[in-house]
Order: structure tokens, then C-alpha cells, then sequence
């Protein structure tokens, strides 16, 4: 009968791992740098089992933690948790990401292995850093707007302090604020491969759609078009689009809880957001149109954030006003004044193509008037802010919500123009002639008072722009409203049609006043190089031949189609246009292989 084998040293018997028993030190204990009990006399500790007290004070540290990948941990399969991809992801060829802390660590534990005479790095501690102060910046500038404000703050901020958030998000927040918040520490090929990276790892799973995958697509999208990727955000848009239905989150939840509820609206109503730059009105660019939305407005910040489910209406599809005011807060204020820009727009469109005078025109008009109306009241009564007016932005400025305050002003006066500039004579927006015929005159000169007032109110919010820091992130429809404003006013000021109380100089003093705005908060951006380079013309127009500005902005003569170039006719700050989209045409060497 053989000699019993000693026992397992403490380490290695606290640890619960197999010990090889070598005298003086284990293996383990020699590898992990622990203090072994065999290195001691063991005469005591091999004879009696340690106490429970001398257990809990002697056993030594945890070195080892969880290694699996996020891929691996979904699949509930061993991960090998090898880096920078674990044996696992790399058989299957699918993208290998660790939780954000650990990758840092492993990362970390590489360098200090293949540098052992250098002093320790700190890149984890300066990773994590980084990441939380992309974080900060992103909540506290970009998601105030309306387009970026799809994510539920507290929700990142634990999973960021467990470790446990999706290395795609962060990747994508970090990417968007680098780009919008350059600090010279990104350059262009590094954010590019960022940007491929999320990508690819959506690709790899594209008929798996989820949530997190989706914002992280809403996140690339931005940054497409903030790089002037036009046509690559357009089909990014068209594919969030499909996973927005896929995932039914145009529809109503009522069993999940209020803040996945609530998620689940502020993705859709976001990526309605970033439509409205593509479709323009159009239906046949529209990613996610209104008309299949059955989902609520969102609630206020205060529900979001504490997680607090307000009592809400129903919403009715067909109303433009989908519920009060005082259940969006000022989030639901800007979709509620976009998806009546949009009504306008669509009219405008659809009026381009009438050939006979349309009896309900008036009463359509009146329609929309009193929404614009009944907006501004709820929005007053609510929120407290009145719509009409935008005094001392430098103080607002401070306030974290002012660019959904700018928004909703600069669109609410915006819209009032869109609206009636169509039956100002002349002007290269104006209706029909067939329609125009049968305006009565009060019509037309109600609406030049509304353009003209309306134009004033939007020049004055450029005015209180220019005194902004340079530091202060907009709106891109800000860049849109400043545009239109300058052609309407330099339209009314030199017409000789029209009695205007805005002179020819002070509209000129005014366009150039947008310009130095745009020039200042857009000067970088590629969705806004046609918008300046056509204000810059038409600034240098008024100085060098003043005497042609009304010429320029004039509709042009009417061809035999004017009526269905001007209904698919994209504006200059179309994103479709910008982005160059060729026809290639009908093949012929195909056709000719054929016959």
C-alpha cells in the first residue's frame, strides 16, 4: 500500500486548484507570485485543517478574473480569452470584442510582458479616462439635440462603471465626439478605422438586429455625414430604417418596462430626425415615414432619467400634433414642429404638379396655421419659452437644452416662411401659375406680411448667434434656416413689386451676418460647403451688381416640365444631392450579349 501523498498547500487548497505538491514551492504559488505555506515549516499546517478565522485572514488575493469575450458570453460558450481575439471567434471569423476594462487590462498585461524593463504603463487608467469624458461631452453637448438623443445616460454611466459597456457604443461615442469635438488626438485613418471596425461587427451579424447594434448605426450615420460620406450614410440610414421595422419599434411595448419603452421611441424618433435631411419631402427617400409610426412622443428628460413613467394619450396617426406638449418636453416639441415642416414641405411638392386650381387650398393653409398656432401655445403654457422670440442667447447658452430652444424657434419661424413664400409672385418657390391665378389678393399680401415678419425674427436669431462662443455646437437645420432666410429677404427688400420695411442694405447687412454665422459654426462641415459657397455668390452678387439679386432669386421662365422638375427638384442642403448618386444606365454590352 503506497505512502499517502502530502496535501496541497494553503494557496493552493483556499484557491481550489490542483497543486504539484514540489517541495519549497508549488508551481502555482511560484507562477502567481504567492507567498507558498510549503516554503514555511509545514509541520503544523500539514497536520490539521486550518481554521475557519485563519482561512478567511490568509487566503491570498484574486489575480484572475472573467475573460470572455462579449461574443462568448452571449453565446454562453468557453472563451478561450486569448487577445486581441479569443480561439473562438477566430474559427467562427466573427469580430472579437472584450468588455471596454478588461481589453484595457489585457492590453496592458501585453505591454508589461513584452517591456519588463520600462516603467508600468497606465494606458488602462488613460483609456477608461478618455472614455469617460467622451461620455461627459457627449451627453452634455450633443445629446441635447434632437437627432442624438437616443440614449439613456444613466444606463451608460453603470454599464460603464461595471465594465460591462458594449466596446461597439463606446467606440461609436468616442468616434462621434472626436469628430465633433476635435482635440487633435483622432486622426482622419484613425477614425475611419474605427468607424470600419462597427461596422464590420454589425455585418457580421445583420440579420440579428438589436437595439444596441442600432444606435451604434445611428451614431455612424452622423458621423458619415459629418465626414461628407453622403452616399454611404444615406444606405446606412436605409438600413436602419429596415432594422427600425424589424425590430417593430414604430409600434407601442406596453409590457416592456417604461425605460426600454422609452428607448425603444427615442431610436425611431431620432432616426426621423436624420430622414428629414435625405427626404425633404420627398416620399420616395423617406427611411421611416410618419404614416406607419403608431408609437407615442417621448417623455420628458426628468421621466427619462429617473425612470418615471408619465400618464400619456394615445397617439392618433392622422393628428400633426400627436400629443400635448406638456408630455414631450422640448424633445417632443422639435418632432412635432419637423413633422409639420415636413406637411409643408410635401404640399409644396404636391402643388408643383397640380394643373387645375385646387377649392381646398385655403382652407389647407388655415389648417396648417392654426397647428403652427396651437403649437406655440402649448409649448408656452408648458414649457414656459416663448416660441416667437430668442432673447439674449448668450445667456441661454449656459443652459443645456438651448439648442432644442434655438430649434424650436429658428423651424417654428422657418416654417411660417416655408408656408407662405408659395404665393409670394415671382419668387422661385412660388406655386403654379394655375394656382396662383386663383389666390385672392388678401392671401398674397397676408402672405408677404408673414415671410417679411417672419424673415426679421430669423435674422435676429443669426444676429444673437454671432456673439456665441465658437466652442457652442448647433443644429444642422440652423445652417438650412439661415440659408433660405437670406434668399427670402433679398427677395423682399429688392423687389419692385413689394413695400417692405427692410431696405436693400440692411437685407444685405443681414445676409452677411448669416454667412459670418455659418462661416463660424459650420465652416468645417461638409453638409454646409454648397449652403456657403452659394450665400458667399450671392453676398458678392449684392456688392458687385446689386441691381441683379432680385433677377437671380426670380423663378425662372417655365418650361413645358417645370411643374415635375420642381416636384422632385432636392434643395441645395439635400443630402441626396450632395451625394452624387450616378445612373449608370441600361447596360448595352449586356444587351448585346443578349441579342
Amino acid at each position: 500500500m503506497g505512502r499517502a501523498q502530502r496535501p496541497p498547500c494553503f494557496q493552493c487548497r483556499c484557491r481550489k486548484v490542483r497543486c504539484d505538491r514540489r517541495p519549497g514551492c508549488c508551481d502555482n504559488c511560484e507562477r502567481l507570485d504567492f507567498a507558498c505555506s510549503f516554503k514555511k515549516n509545514t509541520s503544523t499546517l500539514t497536520n490539521r485543517r486550518p481554521s475557519p478565522k485563519e482561512t478567511v485572514q490568509n487566503r491570498p488575493e484574486r489575480r484572475r478574473g472573467t475573460q470572455a469575450c462579449i461574443e462568448c458570453r452571449r453565446q454562453k460558450a468557453r472563451c478561450s480569452g486569448e487577445f486581441p481575439e479569443c480561439a473562438n471567434c477566430r474559427r467562427r471569423q466573427r469580430s472579437c470584442q472584450y468588455p471596454v476594462n478588461q481589453s484595457n487590462n489585457m492590453a496592458d498585461n501585453l505591454v508589461e510582458v513584452t517591456q519588463p524593463e520600462q516603467v508600468p504603463n497606465d494606458t488602462s487608467t488613460t483609456t477608461s479616462y478618455k472614455l469617460l469624458e467622451s461620455i461627459n461631452v457627449f451627453f452634455q453637448h450633443l445629446y441635447p439635440i434632437p437627432s442624438f438623443a437616443f440614449l439613456h445616460e444613466p444606463t451608460i454611466r453603470q454599464q460603464y462603471e461595471s465594465g460591462t459597456l458594449d466596446h461597439n457604443l463606446a467606440t461609436s461615442i468616442t468616434t462621434t465626439v472626436g469628430l465633433w469635438l476635435p482635440r487633435g488626438e483622432n486622426s482622419l485613418d484613425k477614425i475611419s478605422r474605427r468607424i470600419e471596425s462597427v461596422e464590420q461587427s454589425i455585418w457580421s451579424q445583420l440579420d440579428r438586429p438589436c437595439i444596441r447594434d442600432l444606435q451604434c448605426l445611428m451614431l455612424l450615420v452622423h458621423c458619415h455625414i459629418h465626414l461628407g460620406r453622403f452616399s454611404r450614410a444615406y444606405m446606412l440610414a436605409g438600413l436602419a430604417g429596415r432594422a427600425v421595422t424589424a425590430l417593430r419599434l414604430n409600434y407601442e411595448r406596453p409590457e416592456l418596462s417604461f425605460i426600454a419603452q422609452e428607448t425603444r421611441r427615442r431610436v425611431l424618433w431620432a432616426l426621423t430626425s436624420i430622414d428629414g435631411f435625405f427626404s425633404v419631402g420627398l416620399p420616395e427617400y423617406e427611411t421611416i415615414p410618419h404614416s406607419i409610426i403608431y408609437q407615442r412622443l417621448p417623455s420628458s428628460e426628468e421621466a427619462f432619467r429617473d425612470g418615471n413613467s408619465p400618464a400619456q394619450p394615445t397617439v392618433r396617426r392622422s393628428s400633426l400634433i400627436a400629443a400635448p406638449a406638456e408630455y414631450g418636453g422640448l424633445l417632443a416639441d422639435c418632432i412635432q414642429l419637423s413633422r409639420i415642416s415636413k406637411d409643408i414641405m410635401r404640399l409644396t411638392r404636391q402643388l408643383a404638379l397640380s394643373e387645375q386650381p385646387l377649392m381646398q387650398l385655403g382652407g389647407l393653409i388655415q389648417e396648417i396655421q392654426n397647428d403652427l398656432l396651437r403649437f406655440q401655445s402649448d409649448v408656452e403654457l408648458s414649457v414656459g419659452h416663448k416660441v416667437a422670440t430668442l432673447a439674449n442667447a448668450n445667456d441661454m447658452a449656459h443652459s443645456r437644452w438651448f439648442p432644442r430652444i434655438l430649434q424650436v424657434t429658428a423651424t417654428w419661424h422657418q416654417a411660417h416662411c416655408d408656408l407662405y413664400r408659395l404665393f409670394l409672385p415671382n419668387y422661385q418657390a412660388v406655386a403654379p401659375q394655375v394656382i396662383m391665378d386663383t389666390i385672392e389678393p388678401s392671401l398674397k399680401d397676408h402672405a408677404l406680411m408673414q415671410c417679411e415678419e417672419h424673415v426679421q425674427h430669423i435674422n435676429h436669431i443669426m444676429q444673437e448667434l454671432l456673439h456665441l462662443p465658437e466652442d457652442q455646437i448647433l443644429p444642422r437645420y440652423i445652417a438650412v434656416c439661415a440659408y433660405h432666410a437670406t434668399r427670402l429677404s433679398l427677395f423682399l427688400a429688392t423687389s419692385p413689386d413689394w413695400k417692405v420695411q427692410t431696405d436693400t442694405v440692411t437685407a444685405i447687412k443681414n445676409a452677411e451676418i448669416s454667412l459670418s454665422v455659418l462661416q463660424k459654426f459650420f465652416s468645417n462641415v461638409p453638409f454646409t460647403e454648397r449652403i456657403i459657397q452659394d450665400m458667399q455668390d450671392l453676398v458678392r452678387l449684392c456688392h458687385d451688381r446689386p441691381g441683379a439679386i432680385y433677377k437671380e432669386l426670380c423663378s425662372p421662365s417655365p418650361p413645358f416640365d417645370q411643374g415635375r422638375h420642381r416636384h422632385s427638384h432636392l434643395a441645395v442642403h439635400s443630402l441626396v444631392r450632395q451625394a452624387n448618386f450616378v445612373d449608370d444606365g441600361y447596360d448595352e454590352s449586356y444587351n448585346d450579349s443578349v441579342s
